[in-house]
């Protein structure tokens, strides 16, 4: 049996879509289960109305904790032998049990990595088949598989109910998929890639945490960044692209927030940075020459001039726009 565990909030857009997907794979032994976190749009009745129809279906109602609160109850009560975890606003390719079904019984492995699909038309995936037969083996290329950004995600993944020793953590709102994931790759050896794109992902879904922008989020940054030194068992440069990609982009966002004043963006900056990864962190040369001007700054604490250059980037596109 597979588990499918859906957490569901204000998803009433698209729920539907969401549980059709599921409730008409091509395999039939699954169980669902529906997390309503406290949904008040009308959710919890639908969620109610879909176990009505299929008895594969099962409902938790609670009260709204975040998503990791609801996977975490989903897996307290999963009684399938493997694991698959989907977002109400997503969807799954009708095959995908099946298919995953198949590799797993040919391959033998502990966790299996796929694609997804965006709705623009982009393809988020593993270039080819790899399959690793020792942690070991994976380490050696943790780094690479880590900047392709396929294990920040825990939908893209077949489990082993049985092998997820720690939950989500629940004191985070950005990032918890990629501490998730590293701590059950922790208890895996075989592990298998396939360019497979069996997730189906709502990327033009604005309202997605995704796509909001939350102040504190640097500090989840610094979070990731322990976990992934400790699953990596070493202290690789190349482990710390990915890092300063993320914090580059965030501290854009942040500069670019229009509610935040620029004092209460120093505060936030000067509170991270005393204990950032940065200052443990060899030089690194970036491709773009503006971002390294960039990291010199932020290295150095010089929030203003970054401030003032992108504020002069906004300006000037701004311009270019009207003309």
């Amino acid at each position: 049996m597979i588990s499918i565990i859906i957490p569901v909030y204000n998803a009433c857009k698209l729920l539907d879509k969401c549980v059709s997907s599921v409730v008409n794979q091509t395999y039939n032994d699954i169980e669902i289960i529906l997390v309503d976190d406290g949904s008040c749009d009308g959710s919890s009745e639908l969620c109610d109305s879909w176990a009505f129809k299929d008895n594969r279906i099962k409902v938790i109602h609670k009260k709204n904790a975040g998503v990791s609160s609801a996977r975490n109850e989903g897996l307290k009560i999963a009684n399938g032998e493997y694991i698959l975890l989907l977002d109400s606003d997503d969807a799954l390719e009708l095959n995908t049990c099946e298919e995953l079904l198949r590799l797993q019984r040919d391959k033998n492995v502990d966790c299996i990595i796929f694609g997804f699909k965006q709705e623009n038309g982009n393809i988020w995936a593993p270039k080819q088949f790899k399959q690793y037969n020792s942690i070991g083996d994976f380490r050696s290329d943790f780094s690479y598989w880590l900047n392709t950004e396929l294990l920040s995600s825990s939908v893209n993944k077949l489990y082993k109910r049985k092998k997820i020793k720690v939950l989500y953590p629940e004191d985070m709102s950005f990032g918890e998929d990629l501490i998730f994931s590293l701590n059950y790759l922790k208890h895996c050896e075989r592990i298998f890639f396939t360019p497979a794109t069996y997730y189906l992902h709502n990327n033009l879904n604005s309202s997605s945490i995704t796509h909001t922008f939350e102040p504190n989020r640097i500090f989840s940054i610094e979070l990731w960044q322990k976990c992934i030194i400790d699953f990596a068992s070493i202290n690789n440069p190349e482990l710390y692209h990915k890092y300063i990609k993320d914090v580059l982009f965030y501290i854009k966002r942040l500069y670019g927030c229009e509610s935040i004043t620029y004092t209460n963006k120093k505060m936030i900056l000067n509170s991270w940075i005393k204990k950032s990864y940065l200052y443990r962190i060899a030089p690194l040369y970036l491709d773009n020459k503006l971002d390294n001007i960039l990291l010199f700054c932020i290295k150095k604490s010089w929030w203003f001039l970054p401030w003032l250059f992108l504020l002069l980037k906004r300006s000037m596109s701004k311009i270019i726009v009207k003309k």
